[in-house]
């Protein structure tokens, strides 16, 4: 929440000399000098060890000893607003302020007290305030952008990481924030622009050609994102990110092998991490290989048991398998974890219904009917499962439904429902549903067929087809 304040650290025998000099006085109560330096060692000491009491009450000390060094109450402050004590951090800065009121630190620490509270705004003013008064404005800059973003002005945001990238080039921070910024306000093209600019001006910054890639990437122009990424592995050959997104590239290239080949390239350069493995795994499934699939899901769950995707992954090679009760095991694990996806949900629902257990499927569909409202194929399984339960009343309900939301007019839901009015005997109904079927997707008719096969002996059905053939 806040900036970590500056201190020149001393040796690790020095600090504790002085930690150990300092304790000594509390302990005995005994009265002891500590100049400004060694007061901000000492209280830098326990802030960074989570000794937050501690910090403050080495803050007030260093303040009763040096009254007129303002930065004291500023520590005392920053500590309260990171213990939560809001108002009490204010009424102090108000005091310093008093005493220093051209104090950049002071403003930056309204600035970040205002920003936990999202009263973004105030902290808005309380950064221009800084600054105002501040020699390299850089990282100010960046906290007034990201009160931008807060309040998904993305555009203004942009405008503030760019001047501090402006300022500090190498500000790798701004640039990853850019990135965000840039895709979140729907400019990723404006953004390879921009990029190329500051190429011009750099040619071997990495971070620039990263973000490159990224927005080549989130284009669908992967040629152009691998050569981004290339760009950053002869620059700097370890590093891991530029291998992983040049293998997602290759992915959606749908080349899997040189794919999976630059995945393993990320661990000569960092850990195994449990996503490069399920990538991998995808890549694998792709390639039709389910027994190196499985190895690598199993892998990702055992690096991060927390990775719901690869859980059903896992679940699904199952599946493959016809392992439905294993399958199953292993997607609701995925559930456990992600339980409000839809995608897990549908999946569950087609295990369900392959196992035969279809009272369980139908909740299943229902549950993902209700997390993705815009899905209507899931609404046609649901029905296909009343069917299959002899539940005709739920079955025109769940197709009814399909209608009101997603119209006639949508040929796989018509298609459908012409083919369930036909299989319970309401063959003038089906022939009008088809007709109109017919009319928007000829192509469709196929699948129709497909899903009862004894269509092709019903001469109505054959002729109506036959006569849109023909037109």
């Amino acid at each position: 929440m806040f900036e970590e304040f500056e201190h020149e650290e001393q040796s690790g025998h020095d600090s504790a000399k002085l930690l150990e000099r300092y304790e000594q006085m509390i302990k005995f109560n005994s009265s002891a000098f500590f100049d400004e330096d060694e007061f901000d060692e000492i209280i830098a000491i326990y802030t960074d060890n989570r000794a937050i009491s501690k910090a403050l009450k080495a803050a007030e000390i260093a303040f009763s000893q040096h009254p007129y060094c303002v930065v004291f109450l500023v520590r005392q402050a920053q500590l309260l607003g990171a213990s939560n004590q809001i108002h009490k951090a204010f009424e102090l800065l108000s005091r310093a302020e008093a005493f220093e009121p051209d104090n950049e630190e002071i403003w930056v620490t309204k600035g970040s007290l205002y920003s936990h509270l999202n009263e973004h705004d105030k902290a808005i003013h309380s950064f221009k305030q800084a600054l105002k008064l501040c020699e390299e404005p850089d990282e100010i800059y960046m906290m007034i952008a990201i009160e931008y973003e807060n309040k998904k002005d993305f555009e203004k945001a942009i405008y503030f990481l760019k001047l501090s990238i402006m300022k500090n080039p190498a500000n790798e921070l701004a640039l990853f924030e850019l990135a965000w910024c840039f895709e979140e306000a729907g400019l990723l093209r404006e953004s390879i622009t921009y990029y190329n600019q500051l190429i011009d001006e750099n040619p071997y910054s990495v971070g620039v050609w990263y973000n490159i890639g990224v927005a080549h990437n989130k284009l669908g122009e992967y040629e152009e994102a691998i050569n981004a990424f290339d760009f950053c592995i002869a620059i700097e050959e370890g590093f891991s990110s530029a291998y992983f997104n040049k293998a997602n590239a290759l992915a959606n290239m749908e080349r899997y092998q040189e794919a999976i080949d630059i995945y393993r390239q990320t661990f000569e350069h960092e850990e195994p991490d449990g996503y490069t493995h399920y990538y991998m795994g995808e890549c694998y499934e792709k390639l039709e290989n389910p027994k190196m699939a499985l190895h690598h899901y199993q892998k990702a769950v055992k690096i991060d048991p927390e990775l719901s995707p690869a859980w059903l992954g896992i679940g699904v090679i199952h599946d493959m398998n016809e392992s439905y009760m294993e399958s199953l095991f292993f997607i609701k694990k995925a559930i456990e974890l992600e339980s409000n996806n839809p995608e897990y949900w549908f999946i569950y629902g087609d295990v369900l219904y392959r196992a035969g257990q279809l009272e369980e499927a139908s909740h299943a569909y229902e549950r993902t009917s209700e997390l993705e409202k815009d899905n209507y194929e899931v609404l046609l399984d649901l029905a296909l499962v009343y069917y299959e339960l002899g539940d005709q009343e739920a079955l025109f309900q769940t197709i009814s439904k399909a209608i009101t939301n997603f119209g006639i007019d949508n040929p796989a839901v018509a298609y459908r429902y012409a083919a369930f009015c036909f299989i319970t005997g309401k063959s003038k109904e089906g022939l009008s549903v088809l007709e109109s079927a017919l009319e928007k997707d000829f192509d469709g008719h196929e699948g129709f067929l497909e899903f009862e096969p004894t269509f092709k002996l019903n001469p109505d059905i054959m002729n109506l087809i036959s006569l849109y053939r023909l037109s």
